[in-house]
């Protein structure tokens, strides 16, 4: 079974929205703001950090950008310019150096990794107690294996110790805010795969934040979260869990809904309005009036979904 974060989330989130988005293929015909703009400067900051040339980024800018639609959004082209002319003002010179740099630097760095473990026994229930056992003990069954995927924003070494830069974007940063990257699946995900990429120790992972404000200043922070063995195992272990319930739903044929993430302080979930119909053909119909089919491929990725952004 091969699996990223986004496919990972989408399931925790709701089985029902998995269903529709990643075994179904459907997705809403408009990108958020957000993610086109985060996706765009995303591109930007790989340029940058690839070449440290300052046209490069903003053309990495200017040639992601989805024109096709427009939006009446303050998250404009030309303000995702200037954030990113803001943000090389901001770190001129960093302190930590990109693995592999200067001939092969690791930025933006795809991947797919077997982790060595394998889902529970759909045949007879049993989990084992080896996670690294290619059959159930119980009844013999070949498990499935498990690899796990996505695009690594950035490796760097910092003070000796190698870290994953992870950009994220955002429209509040409060206080708080960069408490929600431990625990979370995403970036231990990352550390676990820049240690397989790298054949070294990644203790962490910085997180680079930049905060979008409609009327206010960009602002920009950094904070590193660390994790050592016991949270990669603790990880791996709920990923194998969760692994295991998807292949339980692929097996019953059903992706039950999970109402609390219908509405959240965030919005709507993209199929809110498809699950609002009570008839299965209602349903199908509203999808092919509102919907577009676009199989999410993380290794050739058409919507930045590896960029976590709620600006």
């Amino acid at each position: 079974m091969k699996i990223d974060n986004f496919a990972l989330s989408t399931h925790q989130r709701c089985p029902a929205e998995y269903e529709l988005r990643i075994r179904e293929h459907w997705t809403s015909r408009k990108r958020s703001p957000a993610l086109r703009f985060g996706g765009a400067l995303h591109v930007g900051l790989a340029n940058w950090y690839r070449s440290h040339d300052p046209e490069l980024a903003l053309e990495g800018i200017v040639s992601s950008w989805d024109s096709t639609w427009d939006s009446d959004d303050y998250r404009t082209l030309e303000k995702c310019a200037r954030t990113m002319i803001e943000y090389i003002q901001r770190y001129p010179q960093e302190t930590f150096t990109v693995v592999g740099a200067p001939t092969t630097p690791i930025v933006e760095q795809t991947f797919t990794l077997e982790t060595g473990w394998y889902c529970g026994c759909l045949s007879c229930g049993h989990l084992n107690d080896d996670p690294e056992f290619g059959y159930c003990t119980s009844c013999k069954t070949s498990l499935e294996p498990i690899e796990y995927g996505g695009i690594l924003d950035t490796l760097i070494e910092f003070s000796g110790t190698m870290y994953v830069l992870e950009h994220k974007t955002t429209s509040v940063m409060g206080a708080s805010y960069f408490d929600q990257f431990k625990p979370d699946n995403q970036v231990t995900g990352y550390i676990w795969a820049g240690s397989k990429m790298s054949g070294g120790q990644v203790a962490g992972a910085m997180v680079n934040a930049v905060a979008i404000s409609k009327t206010g200043a960009t602002r920009f922070d950094r904070r590193i979260t660390s994790r050592n063995a016991l949270d990669i195992h603790e990880w791996l272990t709920s990923l194998r869990m969760h692994c295991t319930e998807i292949l339980r739903h692929q097996k019953l044929g059903i992706f039950p809904l999970r109402t609390t993430s219908c509405m959240t302080k965030y919005g709507r979930c993209q199929f809110h309005d498809v699950h609002t119909l009570s008839d299965p053909g209602d349903r199908f119909r509203r999808l092919e009036q509102d919907y577009i089919k676009q199989p999410w491929d993380y290794e050739h990725r058409d919507e930045p979904t590896g960029v976590e952004s709620d600006a």
